[in-house]
């Protein structure tokens, strides 16, 4: 029986593969294999869901997306013109410019998702937000997510999600400091909120998690990897979890030295999330 080649693979076959490849293959790999995968490349249902690696400084796309002559990274040019205006999915990576988000919001207007990452030495980081979270287009169609590095300013960035938003879905914050104040915040005010990421988070008492955990109704996610301020073993507080459908806790402890503290990797929302599988 004669070997099937990969390249003589059909078009319809090869964009059902194409499209759950990542963007850096994409980009870097499938165009080089023949003629045959390039242009079928050029079928804007392979781009629906550009997910970019969220530190592309460890990614082979650095080149194309740290372009300090261009306010949008030819990277983003590129991939949302080959989407044409088939991109139902969009995650940016950091240093995200304002330029970049009114770019994408205006050339896809089938986006059903939206993951924006702030960080916090961009000075119009607070402009990005709420073009985001405040264009009429995303309130009418996207989910909206949001991942923050600074947690000393939750408690404003909880205020214009609740002012600009009400497709908000979810939230993602390194090394937050959950007081009172903040997990009352939450509950209150992101009442709908779907999936909330605290990842190395310092709680100042295990109530503040309980809180969140009971008052959070609609939460299918969420991750509290690597916190202080309880066991990932508790049994009291594993026994709040049992509506939400993915609850991680590994390596949290009620108490530990801050020399023994090691910050996990900042991953703001898991990979099927971003991918909008969800």
């Amino acid at each position: 029986m004669e070997e099937r080649k990969w390249e003589n693979l059909s078009s319809d076959c090869l964009v059902n593969i194409f499209k759950r490849l990542d963007l850096e293959m994409l980009l870097l790999d499938v165009p080089l294999v023949c003629k045959h995968w390039y242009q079928t490349l050029l079928n804007p249902l392979c781009w629906q869901k550009l997910v970019f690696p969220f530190d592309y400084t460890e990614s082979r796309l650095e080149n194309a997306l740290e372009d300090e002559e261009e306010s949008v990274p030819r990277a983003i040019k590129f991939v949302v013109r080959r989407s044409q205006g088939c991109a139902i999915t969009l995650v940016f990576p950091i240093f995200t410019t304002l330029e970049g988000v009114m770019f994408v919001l205006k050339k896809c207007p089938a986006l059903k998702f939206l993951a924006v990452p702030c960080y916090t030495l961009m000075e119009d980081e607070e402009d990005i937000i709420g073009a985001v979270l405040g264009d009429p287009f995303v309130q009418r169609k996207s989910k909206d997510l949001l991942t923050y590095r600074n947690w000393s300013y939750i408690l404003q960035i909880i205020d214009k999600i609740c002012l600009h938003s009400k497709n908000f879905v979810g939230l993602s914050v390194k090394q937050a400091h959950i007081t009172n104040m903040v997990a009352s915040t939450i509950v209150s005010k992101l009442a709908t909120i779907k999936c909330l990421v605290l990842n190395n988070a310092v709680f100042e008492e295990e109530e503040h998690l309980e809180m969140i955990l009971l008052g959070g109704k609609e939460l299918e996610v969420m991750y509290v990897r690597n916190c202080v301020g309880f066991d990932e073993d508790n049994k009291h507080i594993l026994g709040l979890d049992s509506r939400i459908k993915d609850f991680r806790c590994e390596g949290s402890k009620a108490f530990c030295y801050e020399e023994d503290y090691k910050a996990m990797e900042f991953l703001p929302f898991p990979d099927y999330i971003l991918n909008g599988d969800w």
